[in-house]
């Protein structure tokens, strides 16, 4: 092996590992490391020429345009207000209330950011922890995974289901058409396995009251701000459906919404720019660069190889990538480890192996994703929410002895489900 490709291999690695390990400014340290396998010339074609191929413009523009919109919805107080009245809606149900709630954490999880759903509804979920005198940990926790499994359902979901799509090629409609009835399936199964600490007694169900007198409107800070996001968001997400038929890219849609928006409420993008996750941006970007750093130094085409003398036996390969997928995502991140086995699945499937492969990544990572804090950036921040509001540390094995069971029975209706696609395809 040449030293440059060996340098490379050094270099990624130092990255992934320092994923794992590094306690802060890994998008930094990520997308710095891409930049040295640039700067010092050790792959064909990663330059500043070839970033704008290299890198999915497309994807960074969609995400960006999104949290423009996210950014004057939460600001106009819509998703408190939006909890509060599902709140007093449920009244003394609690089991109701909370099945409403976690609609609401799925359905925003679906078509906004991971992270915008924790940062919106974990205040939310310990306002009424605090007022029932409720022990939070299983609340956040059944979050967490709704979250993650609403995320599962769109192309836009979540920041996996980005890089797949990319990637493979598949549209916003292939996602919900597919990804949508398994997350369906997932989340009832889910709630119906938590709903065993769910329950309230007596005193808390006096205290239901003390949230039922609470006022929603006062969470409006601007009605004009909320409504006209509101719409904006809504014709955002019905142009994502129709892109296809319009020949629209989804970044183009969502930054134009995002824009309109900057343009009524504020004074230029600058205003939003606090708003935006750059460091996500930044993490991406420097991914898609190891990424493609991977593919030229024949890498990516060494791991299929390993599986290509299976291709005429889809059922082990779609086995070993969910087991695989199981493993790899808890542990690396859902995100770089996507765009490490992504490409390795476009290879397969481009020498035959059944297309339902993506499908079974996507499956796998999207559920598995929930399994420890370290699968994805929504389950840290809650953590960290959580610590605050215990006062004491929620470690690592506390947290999985929370997941292993409900995330297994998701990962058993994945692999049910994907048979019946076997099936059916």
């Amino acid at each position: 092996m040449p030293l440059k490709h060996i340098l490379v291999i050094i270099i990624v690695l130092t990255s992934y590992l320092y994923i794992i390990f590094g306690k802060k400014n890994k998008p930094a340290v990520v997308f710095s490391l891409a930049l040295l396998i640039s700067a010092l010339r050790l792959v064909n074609g990663l330059n500043s020429e070839n970033f704008s191929h290299i890198v999915d413009v497309d994807t960074l523009g969609l995400l960006t345009g999104m949290m423009m919109i996210v950014a004057f919805l939460n600001k106009s107080g819509f998703f408190e207000y939006f909890s509060i009245k599902i709140i007093k809606f449920g009244g003394k149900k609690f089991f109701l209330t909370m099945t409403l709630l976690m609609i609401i954490v799925a359905l925003t999880s679906a078509f906004l950011d991971n992270v915008v759903t924790i940062l919106v509804m974990a205040p939310m979920i310990f306002l009424i922890s605090d007022m029932l005198e409720l022990n939070p940990i299983p609340l956040i926790m059944l979050t967490i995974l709704m979250d993650n499994i609403g995320g599962s359902a769109t192309l836009i979901g979540s920041p996996l289901n980005l890089v797949i799509g990319s990637i493979s090629g598949y549209s916003f409609n292939d996602f919900i058409k597919v990804m949508g009835p398994v997350s369906i399936l997932a989340f009832i199964g889910v709630l119906l396995y938590f709903k065993k600490h769910l329950k309230v007694d007596e005193k808390s169900l006096k205290n239901i009251e003390k949230l039922n007198q609470m006022d929603e409107k006062k969470a409006i800070t601007n009605p004009k701000m909320m409504w006209f996001s509101l719409i904006d968001f809504i014709i955002v997400i019905i142009l994502f459906i129709l892109h296809s038929t319009l020949n629209l890219e989804l970044s183009v849609i969502a930054l134009i919404g995002g824009s309109i928006l900057i343009i009524k409420f504020s004074n230029g993008y600058e205003d939003v720019g606090k708003d935006i996750d750059w460091d996500m941006l930044f993490f991406f970007a420097g991914l898609y660069m190891t990424s493609y750093a991977l593919e030229e130094i024949g890498f990516t085409q060494q791991i299929a190889n390993l599986f290509l003398p299976f291709k005429s036996n889809n059922l082990i390969i779609l086995g070993v990538f969910y087991i695989l997928s199981i493993i790899t995502i808890p542990i690396l991140n859902n995100v770089p480890s996507a765009l490490i086995l992504a490409p390795v699945i476009k290879i397969l499937v481009s020498h035959g192996v059944n297309p339902i492969l993506w499908w079974t990544f996507a499956i796998a990572s999207n559920f598995a994703t929930s399994l420890t804090p370290l699968g994805a950036v929504q389950n840290l921040v809650a953590v960290n929410y959580l610590e605050k509001n215990l006062g004491r540390k929620f470690g690592f094995f506390e947290y999985m002895r929370w997941k292993i069971v409900p995330v297994f029975l998701t990962l058993i209706i994945g692999i049910v489900y994907i048979f019946f696609l076997t099936l059916i395809h």
